[in-house]
This record gives structure tokens, C-alpha cells and sequence, in this order.
């Protein structure tokens, strides 16, 4: 099976033979609740889908779609080129025993899916970012799938919500190697930030799979994206529906809503840009405060993301003379508007980060940062105009 060298995530999993999505599935009931929930905030309930067409693609492990199958869709369809995804695809629909729709598993990547065929409801979780032009591609044949009036759910990693994640990374590579074997480096990992997840709650996945994924995954330092990026991509017939997080709120009055009144984008985005910054901790409750100081904060972390994939295999110096200014900037942009203790985890990092022999012990001293989790993965729905 070929695949895209612009693929770089997909390259990375068989490169290592992994699959790294995989949820607890212990509590099956409570895996349900937790994505028809996740569903009702994206705007459609369980019997929205009886007699409809569903694509969903990169499924990954299939641990998502067992829910959406089991809501009786017309038809299902998984696009997965992960041969290792697939076999677990395969795997968990042989065990699941409530009824459900039949999906049909097409084992190929989404450059190399073609079909005539149009859907009510188009998926894509965790893939694609949304600036490398390799994704720009792949959006916009993804929104291609969608019926008018239909639905397409995506999620967006936003900058701004990865800032901790790049800063683990930077502590991962001053004590692993690159030439070191995955299972070496999890390990490590492992025993560096188990103290740091323990501490996230709602965790669904393992957490080797956290470390492969976030920490170790190559993708994750350029697979950024956003509001406008995915509007941008996704052109004028599209317009957001809802998002998880709820960055939005539209308090205008209905009848005022037609024609050139409509601007859904526009209303979302310029909320978006006034609560973006809740998104670097996962703790906080949304506030607004200043669009320009938001707009820069969400440049300066993409700024980040750029210098993390650049400079995170090069140590001290590449630190202090390349990273720490622009997260000194991080900092002095945040200070006076969010809760001291993210800013204050912003400090410790910084500080441990600077030391030239960093140790394990500089990390188990740290008190605020092990707290510190962003919303990494959000989510988008679009519906598609119809043409009148």
C-alpha cells in the first residue's frame, strides 16, 4: 500500500508500527455517553442518524465509530490507511455485541479514496491540521464528500491550547534521543510526566499512547489549526455550526438573520478572538479580554509550534538563544489577565528549561507545571449551504 510522504503522520505510525489512539473501553456505557455528549454540543442527537449516509475518516483504532455504528446509520463508510489501525477496526467491531450498522472499511488514505457519493454527515478526528498545503488538499476534498445541508464535524488543534505540550517536548528530547527505540522512549517518558497525567482528569486514553501521540508524534509541531485557518480552507460554503469548546455566542435576534445578515464565520470568529486564550489551560472557565492581545498570543504560539519542531532535538543553547524569548513574550502577553498559576507554570518550565545540566530531579521539583494541560484537541461543525 503506497502512501503520501506528505503524510507525515501516517508515515510516523507505520514507521513504528503503532496505533495510538486507543480509549479505556472498560466503562462501554460510559464511552457511549461520553460521545453522544461530545455529539449534542456539535448540534445533533442519536436519531439524527437513522437513514442517513456517514463518512468518517482516519477513524484510527475504531473506538470511536463503534458508537456512531450503533446508532443505526443508512450507511457507514471508514476511510483508514493505518494497516495497524485497521486491524483494530476490524478487531473491535468483531467484539462489539450491541446491534449496529455494518461500516464498509476502505483501507487506503483519503488522496487515494475516490466516490460519487455524497454524505449527510462527513467525520474527521485528529487529522488534518490545517496550514501545511498537503492538508489544505485533503480539507477541501474532504468538505467535497459533504451534501448540501449536510454536516461535516472536524476538531482543530489550536496553537495557543498545545503551548504545554510543545514545552514537554522540549523537556522529552533533553532526555531521550532521537536514534532511541519507541518503546525506550515511552518508557522514559513514562516515569518523566506520569506524575503530570495522573493529574489530568477525564484522561481516556493510555498513557504510552498520550506520550506516542503527543509527545513523540512528529506531526504535532505542524499539524496546527484554527477557526479562520479551517474556514479559510474550507471556502464560503461552509458555516460554523458549534464547536467544543464553546468559544461563541450568538445573541443576535433571528429575524435580523438573512441574506448578507448571516455571517455566521465572522460572529464565531470574532468571539473566538476574545476567548482563545482560555484555551492554554484546560481548568479555566471562559472570560473575554482584549482581540489583539489574543491575536498575538495565538502568533506567538504558532511561533512556538515552529521553533519546537525546529529546535527540540538541540538542547540548551537552541533553547535559550531560539525558544525562551518568544516564551518570555508568552508570558509577559498573559500575565496580567489569566490565573497566577498558569502563569506561574509558564515561569517554572522556563526555568527548569534554562538549566544547562536539566536533571530528573530539577522536574520532580516542579509544583505548577505538572498541572498545566491545554485544550489540545477542539472541535468544529460546519453545515454546507444550500445553493437556493
Amino acid at each position: 500500500m503506497a502512501h503520501s510522504k506528505q503524510a507525515l503522520e501516517l508515515e510516523y505510525y507505520i514507521k513504528e508500527g503503532i496505533s495510538p489512539v486507543h480509549y479505556k473501553l472498560s466503562n462501554l456505557k460510559k464511552h457511549f455517553e461520553i460521545r453522544e455528549s461530545l455529539y449534542r454540543l456539535l448540534g445533533i442527537l442519536p436519531n439524527f442518524f437513522p437513514g442517513k449516509d456517514i463518512l468518517e475518516v482516519a477513524p484510527g483504532s475504531g473506538h470511536n465509530s463503534i458508537y456512531t455504528a450503533s446508532l443505526f446509520p443508512k450507511s457507514y463508510d471508514l476511510v483508514e490507511p493505518n494497516p495497524y489501525g485497521n486491524k483494530d477496526i476490524l478487531k473491535i467491531f468483531k467484539k462489539l455485541k450491541n446491534k449496529h450498522t455494518k461500516p464498509r472499511l476502505y483501507k487506503k488514505s483519503l488522496e487515494d479514496f475516490n466516490t460519487n457519493k455524497l454524505y449527510d454527515l462527513v467525520i474527521t478526528e485528529g487529522w488534518p491540521g490545517g496550514h501545511l498545503e498537503y492538508d489544505k488538499k485533503m480539507f477541501r476534498k474532504l468538505s467535497r464528500y459533504v451534501k448540501p445541508g449536510g454536516l461535516l464535524f472536524i476538531t482543530f488543534l489550536p496553537p495557543i491550547g498545545a503551548i504545554s505540550t510543545y514545552l514537554r517536548r522540549l523537556i522529552s528530547y533533553r532526555f531521550i534521543n532521537k536514534k532511541d527505540k519507541l518503546i525506550r522512549k515511552t518508557h522514559i517518558l513514562k516515569s518523566i510526566f506520569l506524575n503530570h497525567l495522573n493529574k489530568l482528569k477525564s484522561m481516556s486514553r493510555t498513557h504510552d499512547h498520550w506520550i506516542q501521540d503527543s509527545l513523540l508524534n512528529p506531526y504535532i509541531v505542524v499539524g496546527y489549526n484554527t477557526p479562520y485557518i479551517s474556514i479559510k480552507n474550507l471556502g464560503k460554503r461552509f458555516e460554523i455550526f458549534n464547536s467544543v469548546p464553546k468559544l461563541s455566542t450568538d445573541w443576535r435576534w433571528y429575524k435580523s438573520l438573512y441574506g448578507k445578515k448571516k455571517i455566521f464565520n465572522k460572529i464565531y470568529l470574532d468571539e473566538y478572538y476574545s476567548t482563545c486564550h482560555c484555551l492554554i489551560n484546560y481548568k479555566i472557565n471562559g472570560f473575554s479580554r482584549c482581540k489583539k492581545k489574543n491575536k498575538l498570543l495565538e502568533d506567538l504560539s504558532i511561533e512556538l509550534s515552529l521553533l519546537t519542531r525546529d529546535y527540540e532535538a538541540k538542547g540548551f543553547k537552541a533553547y535559550k538563544n531560539k525558544i525562551k524569548p518568544i516564551l518570555r513574550k508568552i508570558i509577559n502577553n498573559i500575565r496580567f489577565d489569566l490565573p497566577d498559576q498558569t502563569v506561574k507554570a509558564l515561569k517554572e518550565v522556563d526555568k527548569v528549561l534554562s538549566k544547562k545540566n536539566l536533571k530528573i530531579r530539577d522536574l520532580k521539583l516542579m509544583k505548577e507545571f505538572p498541572n498545566l494541560f491545554g485544550r489540545e484537541q477542539c472541535y468544529l461543525s460546519f453545515t454546507k449551504k444550500k445553493q437556493f
